[in-house]
């Protein structure tokens, strides 16, 4: 191997490394979004497969202990159902990929969900994607959930896929859309 070839690949190892010390786990990525956001949430309704767009808030706060995330989500359901307050409490794990979450709604039971994450493009500060996944339930149906979550500048896009789980040995499901939402960051 030539001096240019040994120099050339350990240029290369240290540029890889240095942009793999410079990635952020999805919990620190997570906890920059604090502050307050407006848009809207887009959903998919499963009664007859029409998608309906309400305008929304959220504010989200990191705890004192810094690792303490909580969201809180407010919009407009309609006449019957009315203001909708979402707030979720999250917590990390030590690697900054797993996340244990609480997510309470007046009228229904707590949910709580432990979901992995992964940061799968990351291009500074405001720009970067990750994805959050877990097993669960959606629409009375056990299926894998997805969450990709896009930051570009002061905009912020989640969307909620969902899978069915099918018997062991069959083609996978198609991944379908559950929601999306499309935040501004507020000053």
């Amino acid at each position: 191997m030539t001096l240019r070839r040994v120099l050339a690949t350990a240029a290369a190892w240290l540029a890889a490394a240095s942009t793999h010390a410079q990635t952020p786990t999805p919990a620190e990525l997570d906890r920059a979004l604090a502050g307050r956001w407006a848009g809207h949430l887009e959903y998919r309704d499963y009664q007859n497969d029409r998608r309906y767009r309400l305008p929304l808030q959220a504010a989200i706060t990191v705890a004192d202990d810094g690792a303490t995330l909580t969201r809180q989500s407010r919009f407009d359901d309609g006449p019957v159902k009315g203001q909708v307050l979402i707030t979720t409490v999250s917590l990390y794990d030590a690697a900054g990929t797993q996340v244990t979450a609480a997510s309470f709604r007046r009228g229904l039971g707590v949910e709580t969900v432990t979901e992995s994450a992964r940061v799968v493009e990351h291009g500074g500060p405001t720009q970067w994607a990750a994805e959050w996944l877990r097993r669960g339930d959606d629409g009375g149906r056990p299926s894998d959930i997805r969450v990709t979550v896009t930051r570009r500048g002061d905009e912020l896009r989640a969307v909620k896929e969902v899978r069915e789980l099918r018997p062991e040995g069959s083609a996978a499901a198609p991944w379908v859309f559950r929601n999306e939402t499309v935040l501004q960051r507020q000053p």
